[in-house]
């Protein structure tokens, strides 16, 4: 049986942010899903993901943050991922190519700061 992730949101500096950790797969990737959409304040400029303490999550996770990364993009929203450089998140995001269209850093406050910034 998969352990159960935590999710939960915070408020950083006028952002929300999603921390995400544990275990985020088939089981259950549709509660995040739905987090990640009822975490989202349409008049904001937009959400940071922390997924800096998932220990793992599959090809249906990355297809759930390219879909959410698209939804931001059509009500023009922005979007940054923190991830722990070095670790299965990283080698996964690049692998699939979603760093070349999500920011994806390894600080919360630079994350933060890309969501700030003006287009």
């Amino acid at each position: 049986m998969t352990p159960s992730p935590q999710f939960w949101r915070e408020t950083v500096d006028g952002i929300t942010v999603v921390f995400a950790s544990g275990e985020i797969d088939v089981a259950n990737v549709g509660e995040f899903k739905a987090f990640l959409e009822n975490s989202t304040d349409v008049d904001g400029p937009g959400i940071v993901v922390d997924l800096s303490r998932a220990t793992y999550f599959d090809s249906r996770t990355i297809a759930a943050l390219a879909d959410f990364c698209s939804r931001m993009r059509i009500t023009r929203q922005r979007l940054a991922l923190v991830i722990f450089d070095g670790g299965f998140a990283a080698k996964l995001l690049r692998i699939a190519g979603l760093t070349m269209v999500i920011p994806t850093v390894t600080e919360l406050r630079d994350a933060v700061s890309v969501v700030k910034r003006v287009a």
